[in-house]
Protein backbone atom coordinates (compact mmCIF):
# COMPACT_ATOMS: atom_id res chain seq x y z
CA UNK A 1 0.00 0.00 0.00
CA UNK A 2 1.35 3.41 -0.99
CA UNK A 3 1.54 6.14 1.63
CA UNK A 4 2.09 9.89 1.37
CA UNK A 5 3.73 12.38 3.70
CA UNK A 6 3.52 16.16 3.86
CA UNK A 7 7.18 16.24 2.79
CA UNK A 8 6.18 14.82 -0.58
CA UNK A 9 4.56 18.15 -1.46
CA UNK A 10 8.05 19.64 -1.69
CA UNK A 11 8.68 17.41 -4.70
CA UNK A 12 6.04 19.31 -6.69
CA UNK A 13 8.24 22.36 -7.52
CA UNK A 14 10.98 20.00 -8.69
CA UNK A 15 8.55 18.11 -10.90
CA UNK A 16 7.13 21.37 -12.24
CA UNK A 17 10.59 22.63 -13.13
CA UNK A 18 11.41 19.30 -14.79
CA UNK A 19 8.31 19.60 -16.98
CA UNK A 20 9.24 23.18 -17.87
CA UNK A 21 12.70 22.05 -18.90
CA UNK A 22 11.16 19.49 -21.23
CA UNK A 23 9.27 22.31 -22.92
CA UNK A 24 12.48 24.35 -23.10
CA UNK A 25 14.29 21.34 -24.59
CA UNK A 26 11.66 20.92 -27.30
CA UNK A 27 11.86 24.62 -28.07
CA UNK A 28 15.66 24.41 -28.29
CA UNK A 29 15.45 21.56 -30.80
CA UNK A 30 13.09 23.57 -33.02
CA UNK A 31 15.40 26.58 -32.77
CA UNK A 32 18.45 24.50 -33.69
CA UNK A 33 16.60 22.92 -36.59
CA UNK A 34 15.65 26.32 -38.01
CA UNK A 35 19.32 27.35 -38.19
CA UNK A 36 20.45 24.00 -39.56
CA UNK A 37 17.79 24.17 -42.29
CA UNK A 38 18.98 27.66 -43.31
CA UNK A 39 22.68 26.78 -43.13
CA UNK A 40 23.17 26.40 -46.90
CA UNK A 41 21.33 29.61 -47.76
CA UNK A 42 23.35 32.70 -48.83
CA UNK A 43 24.28 35.08 -46.01
CA UNK A 44 24.22 38.64 -47.37
CA UNK A 45 25.99 40.26 -44.41
CA UNK A 46 29.68 39.31 -44.66
CA UNK A 47 31.86 42.38 -43.99
CA UNK A 48 35.61 42.25 -43.25
CA UNK A 49 36.19 40.48 -39.92
CA UNK A 50 39.08 40.12 -37.50
CA UNK A 51 38.98 36.90 -35.49
CA UNK A 52 40.86 37.26 -32.20
CA UNK A 53 42.05 33.93 -30.78
CA UNK A 54 43.81 34.11 -27.39
CA UNK A 55 45.99 31.03 -27.00
CA UNK A 56 47.76 29.38 -24.10
CA UNK A 57 49.29 25.97 -24.59
CA UNK A 58 49.26 23.61 -27.54
CA UNK A 59 45.63 22.49 -27.16
CA UNK A 60 44.31 19.49 -29.02
CA UNK A 61 41.33 21.57 -30.10
CA UNK A 62 43.68 24.24 -31.46
CA UNK A 63 45.63 21.69 -33.49
CA UNK A 64 42.42 20.32 -34.97
CA UNK A 65 41.03 23.76 -35.83
CA UNK A 66 44.10 25.34 -37.43
CA UNK A 67 43.52 23.84 -40.92
CA UNK A 68 39.90 25.00 -40.76
CA UNK A 69 40.87 28.50 -39.63
CA UNK A 70 43.17 28.81 -42.63
CA UNK A 71 40.30 28.11 -45.03
CA UNK A 72 37.07 29.41 -43.51
CA UNK A 73 34.04 29.77 -45.75
CA UNK A 74 34.12 33.57 -45.55
CA UNK A 75 35.24 36.17 -48.10
CA UNK A 76 37.33 38.66 -46.06
CA UNK A 77 38.79 37.80 -42.70
CA UNK A 78 42.01 37.68 -40.72
CA UNK A 79 42.99 35.61 -37.70
CA UNK A 80 44.97 37.31 -34.95
CA UNK A 81 46.42 34.72 -32.58
CA UNK A 82 47.51 36.22 -29.26
CA UNK A 83 49.94 34.58 -26.83
CA UNK A 84 51.39 35.94 -23.62
CA UNK A 85 54.99 35.26 -24.67
CA UNK A 86 57.13 33.47 -27.22
CA UNK A 87 57.73 30.80 -24.56
CA UNK A 88 54.16 29.62 -24.96
CA UNK A 89 54.12 26.06 -26.39
CA UNK A 90 51.68 27.18 -29.09
CA UNK A 91 53.95 29.93 -30.41
CA UNK A 92 56.10 27.81 -32.78
CA UNK A 93 53.05 26.17 -34.35
CA UNK A 94 51.17 29.46 -34.75
CA UNK A 95 54.20 31.28 -36.13
CA UNK A 96 54.75 28.56 -38.72
CA UNK A 97 51.13 28.75 -39.82
CA UNK A 98 51.25 32.55 -40.01
CA UNK A 99 54.32 32.38 -42.25
CA UNK A 100 52.41 30.11 -44.63
CA UNK A 101 49.36 32.41 -44.63
CA UNK A 102 50.79 35.93 -44.20
CA UNK A 103 47.75 37.57 -45.80
CA UNK A 104 45.34 35.86 -43.41
CA UNK A 105 47.08 35.10 -40.12
CA UNK A 106 49.21 36.98 -37.61
CA UNK A 107 50.64 36.24 -34.18
CA UNK A 108 50.66 38.95 -31.52
CA UNK A 109 52.67 38.67 -28.30
CA UNK A 110 50.67 40.45 -25.61
CA UNK A 111 53.16 40.15 -22.76
CA UNK A 112 52.36 39.03 -19.22
CA UNK A 113 49.28 40.54 -17.62
CA UNK A 114 50.01 42.47 -14.43
CA UNK A 115 46.35 42.85 -13.47
CA UNK A 116 43.19 41.07 -14.51
CA UNK A 117 42.98 37.85 -16.46
CA UNK A 118 45.65 36.85 -18.96
CA UNK A 119 42.94 35.93 -21.47
CA UNK A 120 41.35 39.37 -21.21
CA UNK A 121 44.80 40.94 -21.53
CA UNK A 122 45.33 38.94 -24.72
CA UNK A 123 41.91 39.92 -26.04
CA UNK A 124 42.72 43.60 -25.57
CA UNK A 125 46.01 43.18 -27.43
CA UNK A 126 44.20 41.39 -30.24
CA UNK A 127 41.51 44.06 -30.51
CA UNK A 128 44.18 46.76 -30.69
CA UNK A 129 45.92 44.87 -33.51
CA UNK A 130 42.76 44.31 -35.58
CA UNK A 131 42.89 45.55 -39.18
CA UNK A 132 41.38 49.06 -39.49
CA UNK A 133 39.03 47.88 -42.25
CA UNK A 134 37.43 45.16 -40.11
CA UNK A 135 33.79 45.97 -39.36
CA UNK A 136 33.27 43.00 -37.06
CA UNK A 137 35.36 41.55 -34.24
CA UNK A 138 34.97 37.83 -33.54
CA UNK A 139 36.44 36.01 -30.56
CA UNK A 140 37.44 32.36 -30.48
CA UNK A 141 38.77 30.12 -27.72
CA UNK A 142 41.72 27.98 -28.75
CA UNK A 143 40.58 24.68 -27.21
CA UNK A 144 37.57 24.04 -29.43
CA UNK A 145 36.75 22.62 -32.85
CA UNK A 146 34.87 24.70 -35.39
CA UNK A 147 33.15 24.04 -38.71
CA UNK A 148 34.25 25.71 -41.98
CA UNK A 149 31.12 27.90 -41.96
CA UNK A 150 31.53 28.93 -38.30
CA UNK A 151 32.40 32.56 -39.07
CA UNK A 152 29.73 32.95 -41.75
CA UNK A 153 27.04 31.67 -39.38
CA UNK A 154 28.29 33.74 -36.44
CA UNK A 155 28.50 37.03 -38.34
CA UNK A 156 25.35 36.85 -40.49
CA UNK A 157 22.79 37.82 -37.77
CA UNK A 158 24.75 41.03 -37.08
CA UNK A 159 23.26 42.38 -40.30
CA UNK A 160 20.32 43.27 -38.07
CA UNK A 161 21.58 46.27 -36.11
CA UNK A 162 19.27 45.40 -33.23
CA UNK A 163 21.54 42.41 -32.55
CA UNK A 164 24.38 43.56 -30.34
CA UNK A 165 26.31 40.30 -30.29
CA UNK A 166 26.10 36.70 -31.41
CA UNK A 167 27.58 33.66 -29.77
CA UNK A 168 27.74 29.91 -29.89
CA UNK A 169 28.18 27.66 -26.90
CA UNK A 170 30.64 24.99 -25.83
CA UNK A 171 29.77 21.31 -25.96
CA UNK A 172 32.12 18.89 -24.23
CA UNK A 173 32.38 15.97 -26.62
CA UNK A 174 31.25 12.57 -25.35
CA UNK A 175 33.33 10.71 -27.93
CA UNK A 176 35.68 8.50 -25.88
CA UNK A 177 34.87 10.47 -22.71
CA UNK A 178 35.46 9.06 -19.22
CA UNK A 179 32.91 9.43 -16.41
CA UNK A 180 34.18 12.81 -15.10
CA UNK A 181 34.15 14.17 -18.67
CA UNK A 182 30.58 12.95 -19.26
CA UNK A 183 29.52 14.53 -15.98
CA UNK A 184 31.12 17.85 -16.95
CA UNK A 185 29.24 17.75 -20.26
CA UNK A 186 25.98 17.21 -18.37
CA UNK A 187 26.81 20.00 -15.93
CA UNK A 188 27.53 22.40 -18.79
CA UNK A 189 24.36 21.43 -20.67
CA UNK A 190 22.20 23.08 -17.99
CA UNK A 191 23.34 26.39 -19.51
CA UNK A 192 22.66 25.26 -23.08
CA UNK A 193 18.98 24.50 -22.50
CA UNK A 194 18.47 27.94 -20.92
CA UNK A 195 19.45 29.77 -24.11
CA UNK A 196 16.31 31.43 -25.41
CA UNK A 197 15.33 31.78 -29.08
CA UNK A 198 13.74 35.11 -28.17
CA UNK A 199 17.10 36.46 -27.03
CA UNK A 200 19.66 35.21 -24.54
CA UNK A 201 20.65 36.93 -21.33
CA UNK A 202 24.37 36.34 -21.91
CA UNK A 203 26.98 35.64 -24.56
CA UNK A 204 29.76 33.09 -24.36
CA UNK A 205 33.13 34.65 -25.12
CA UNK A 206 34.68 31.52 -26.62
CA UNK A 207 32.61 31.87 -29.80
CA UNK A 208 31.34 35.44 -30.03
CA UNK A 209 31.08 38.28 -32.54
CA UNK A 210 29.95 41.89 -32.53
CA UNK A 211 30.25 44.91 -34.78
CA UNK A 212 33.35 46.96 -34.12
CA UNK A 213 31.11 49.99 -33.65
CA UNK A 214 29.24 48.09 -30.91
CA UNK A 215 32.53 47.11 -29.25
CA UNK A 216 33.45 50.80 -29.14
CA UNK A 217 29.97 51.93 -28.09
CA UNK A 218 30.03 49.53 -25.15
CA UNK A 219 33.55 50.70 -24.21
CA UNK A 220 34.49 47.06 -23.80
CA UNK A 221 38.22 47.74 -23.94
CA UNK A 222 37.82 49.99 -20.91
CA UNK A 223 35.39 47.64 -19.14
CA UNK A 224 37.63 44.60 -19.63
CA UNK A 225 40.77 46.11 -18.10
CA UNK A 226 41.53 44.55 -14.73
CA UNK A 227 38.75 41.95 -15.00
CA UNK A 228 38.81 38.18 -15.38
CA UNK A 229 35.59 37.35 -17.22
CA UNK A 230 35.27 38.64 -20.76
CA UNK A 231 31.80 37.22 -21.41
CA UNK A 232 30.08 38.23 -18.16
CA UNK A 233 31.36 41.79 -18.59
CA UNK A 234 30.30 41.90 -22.25
CA UNK A 235 26.87 40.49 -21.39
CA UNK A 236 26.30 43.10 -18.69
CA UNK A 237 27.29 45.90 -21.09
CA UNK A 238 24.92 44.58 -23.76
CA UNK A 239 22.06 44.38 -21.25
CA UNK A 240 22.69 47.96 -20.16
CA UNK A 241 22.37 49.15 -23.77
CA UNK A 242 19.33 46.90 -24.35
CA UNK A 243 21.04 45.20 -27.28
CA UNK A 244 19.95 41.72 -28.26
CA UNK A 245 22.25 38.78 -27.60
CA UNK A 246 21.61 35.98 -30.10
CA UNK A 247 22.55 32.36 -29.61
CA UNK A 248 23.54 30.81 -32.96
CA UNK A 249 23.10 27.01 -32.72
CA UNK A 250 25.18 26.36 -35.83
CA UNK A 251 28.09 27.90 -33.92
CA UNK A 252 27.92 25.29 -31.19
CA UNK A 253 31.53 24.20 -30.83
CA UNK A 254 33.06 21.01 -29.46
CA UNK A 255 35.85 20.60 -26.92
CA UNK A 256 37.56 17.21 -27.15
CA UNK A 257 39.64 17.33 -23.96
CA UNK A 258 39.10 14.99 -21.01
CA UNK A 259 39.61 15.45 -17.27
CA UNK A 260 39.81 13.66 -13.94
CA UNK A 261 37.71 13.80 -10.79
CA UNK A 262 39.68 16.58 -9.13
CA UNK A 263 39.63 18.58 -12.36
CA UNK A 264 35.84 18.17 -12.54
CA UNK A 265 35.41 19.66 -9.08
CA UNK A 266 37.86 22.48 -9.71
CA UNK A 267 36.35 23.33 -13.09
CA UNK A 268 32.72 23.41 -11.94
CA UNK A 269 33.49 25.29 -8.72
CA UNK A 270 35.62 27.83 -10.60
CA UNK A 271 32.72 28.64 -12.91
CA UNK A 272 30.41 29.22 -9.97
CA UNK A 273 32.97 31.37 -8.14
CA UNK A 274 33.25 33.54 -11.25
CA UNK A 275 29.45 33.72 -11.46
CA UNK A 276 29.26 34.81 -7.82
CA UNK A 277 31.53 37.78 -8.53
CA UNK A 278 30.29 38.80 -11.98
CA UNK A 279 26.58 37.89 -11.88
CA UNK A 280 25.56 37.76 -8.20
CA UNK A 281 21.83 37.66 -9.00
CA UNK A 282 22.23 34.50 -11.06
CA UNK A 283 24.45 33.04 -8.34
CA UNK A 284 21.84 33.71 -5.61
CA UNK A 285 19.13 32.06 -7.67
CA UNK A 286 21.39 29.02 -8.19
CA UNK A 287 22.23 28.87 -4.48
CA UNK A 288 18.58 28.94 -3.43
CA UNK A 289 17.25 26.60 -6.12
CA UNK A 290 19.95 23.94 -6.03
CA UNK A 291 20.13 24.09 -2.25
CA UNK A 292 16.37 23.53 -2.05
CA UNK A 293 16.60 20.81 -4.72
CA UNK A 294 19.30 18.90 -2.86
CA UNK A 295 17.57 19.07 0.51
CA UNK A 296 14.29 17.82 -0.96
CA UNK A 297 16.02 14.97 -2.83
CA UNK A 298 17.94 13.87 0.26
CA UNK A 299 14.79 14.02 2.39
CA UNK A 300 12.86 12.03 -0.21
CA UNK A 301 15.64 9.44 -0.37
CA UNK A 302 15.60 9.01 3.42
CA UNK A 303 11.82 8.76 3.39
CA UNK A 304 11.92 6.24 0.57
CA UNK A 305 14.53 4.12 2.39
CA UNK A 306 12.48 4.23 5.62
CA UNK A 307 9.28 3.22 3.86
CA UNK A 308 11.08 0.58 1.83
CA UNK A 309 12.47 -1.05 4.98
CA UNK A 310 8.94 -1.01 6.39
CA UNK A 311 7.76 -2.90 3.32
CA UNK A 312 5.57 -0.19 1.84
CA UNK A 313 5.61 2.08 -1.19
CA UNK A 314 5.45 5.84 -0.74
CA UNK A 315 4.92 8.95 -2.80
CA UNK A 316 8.65 9.58 -2.40
CA UNK A 317 9.38 6.49 -4.48
CA UNK A 318 7.04 7.66 -7.23
CA UNK A 319 8.34 11.24 -7.10
CA UNK A 320 11.99 10.22 -7.34
CA UNK A 321 11.29 7.80 -10.16
CA UNK A 322 9.39 10.49 -12.06
CA UNK A 323 12.21 13.00 -11.53
CA UNK A 324 14.74 10.50 -12.85
CA UNK A 325 12.56 9.85 -15.90
CA UNK A 326 11.90 13.52 -16.66
CA UNK A 327 15.56 14.40 -16.10
CA UNK A 328 16.65 11.64 -18.47
CA UNK A 329 14.19 12.87 -21.11
CA UNK A 330 15.48 16.42 -20.66
CA UNK A 331 19.06 15.27 -21.21
CA UNK A 332 17.99 13.17 -24.20
CA UNK A 333 16.47 16.30 -25.78
CA UNK A 334 19.77 18.11 -25.24
CA UNK A 335 21.62 15.30 -27.01
CA UNK A 336 19.15 15.52 -29.88
CA UNK A 337 19.76 19.27 -30.21
CA UNK A 338 23.53 18.77 -30.16
CA UNK A 339 23.33 15.96 -32.72
CA UNK A 340 21.38 18.17 -35.12
CA UNK A 341 23.88 21.01 -34.72
CA UNK A 342 27.15 19.05 -34.65
CA UNK A 343 26.25 15.67 -36.08
CA UNK A 344 26.54 12.31 -34.29
CA UNK A 345 30.32 12.40 -33.82
CA UNK A 346 30.36 14.32 -30.54
CA UNK A 347 27.50 12.64 -28.66
CA UNK A 348 29.41 9.40 -28.19
CA UNK A 349 28.26 5.80 -28.24
CA UNK A 350 25.02 4.55 -26.69
CA UNK A 351 26.71 3.70 -23.37
CA UNK A 352 27.95 7.26 -22.90
CA UNK A 353 24.62 8.70 -23.99
CA UNK A 354 22.84 6.50 -21.46
CA UNK A 355 25.29 7.56 -18.75
CA UNK A 356 24.79 11.19 -19.72
CA UNK A 357 21.01 10.84 -19.38
CA UNK A 358 21.32 9.29 -15.90
CA UNK A 359 23.21 12.21 -14.36
CA UNK A 360 20.40 14.75 -14.05
CA UNK A 361 19.97 14.48 -10.26
CA UNK A 362 23.71 14.14 -9.49
CA UNK A 363 24.38 17.23 -11.62
CA UNK A 364 21.84 19.31 -9.69
CA UNK A 365 23.46 18.20 -6.43
CA UNK A 366 26.90 19.04 -7.82
CA UNK A 367 25.64 22.55 -8.58
CA UNK A 368 24.50 22.80 -4.96
CA UNK A 369 27.94 21.74 -3.73
CA UNK A 370 29.63 24.21 -6.10
CA UNK A 371 27.52 27.15 -4.91
CA UNK A 372 28.08 26.22 -1.27
CA UNK A 373 31.85 25.99 -1.82
CA UNK A 374 31.87 29.32 -3.65
CA UNK A 375 30.69 31.04 -0.46
CA UNK A 376 34.20 30.57 0.94
CA UNK A 377 36.36 31.00 -2.16
CA UNK A 378 37.69 33.97 -4.05
CA UNK A 379 40.90 32.37 -5.31
CA UNK A 380 40.81 30.28 -8.48
CA UNK A 381 43.42 28.73 -10.74
CA UNK A 382 42.85 29.08 -14.46
CA UNK A 383 45.29 28.00 -17.16
CA UNK A 384 48.16 27.79 -14.69
CA UNK A 385 47.56 31.23 -13.15
CA UNK A 386 46.19 31.80 -9.63
CA UNK A 387 43.81 34.75 -9.30
CA UNK A 388 42.08 36.42 -6.36
CA UNK A 389 38.75 37.88 -7.46
CA UNK A 390 38.62 41.10 -5.46
CA UNK A 391 35.57 42.47 -7.30
CA UNK A 392 33.96 42.45 -10.73
CA UNK A 393 36.38 45.22 -11.71
CA UNK A 394 39.54 43.80 -10.20
CA UNK A 395 41.33 40.46 -10.27
CA UNK A 396 44.75 40.07 -8.67
CA UNK A 397 47.38 37.69 -10.04
CA UNK A 398 48.84 35.64 -7.19
CA UNK A 399 51.23 33.40 -9.10
CA UNK A 400 51.97 31.51 -12.29
CA UNK A 401 52.97 27.99 -13.18
CA UNK A 402 55.91 28.09 -15.63
CA UNK A 403 54.89 26.87 -19.11
CA UNK A 404 56.43 23.68 -20.52
CA UNK A 405 59.25 24.08 -22.97
CA UNK A 406 58.03 25.02 -26.46
CA UNK A 407 58.38 22.54 -29.29
CA UNK A 408 59.55 23.11 -32.85
CA UNK A 409 56.56 21.39 -34.40
CA UNK A 410 55.00 23.44 -37.22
Amino acid sequence: MAVAHWLDLLLLPLLGRALLRLWEGRRLIRYVQSFVAARAQPKPYAPPVTVIAPCKGDDEGLRRSLPTLAALDFPRYEIVFVVESEADPAFPRLSGLARRHPDRMRVVVAGLATEGGQKVHNLLAGASAAHPASEVLAFLDSDIEIAPDWLRELVAPLGDERVGATSGMRWYSLAGANLPSVWRANWNTVILTNLSPAGSSFVWGGSMAMRRATFQRLRLAERWRGTLSDDYVASAALREQRLRMMFVPTCLVASPDGLGWRDLWEFTTRQIVITRIYHPTMWRVALLWYGFFTMVILAALLEGIHDGLAGRLSAAHAGLALLLLLGGLDDALSLTAVKRALGPKHIGDWQRRLLFCSLHLPTAMLYAANTAASLFRRVIVWRGIAYRLVSAQRAEILGRTPPPAPTDRP
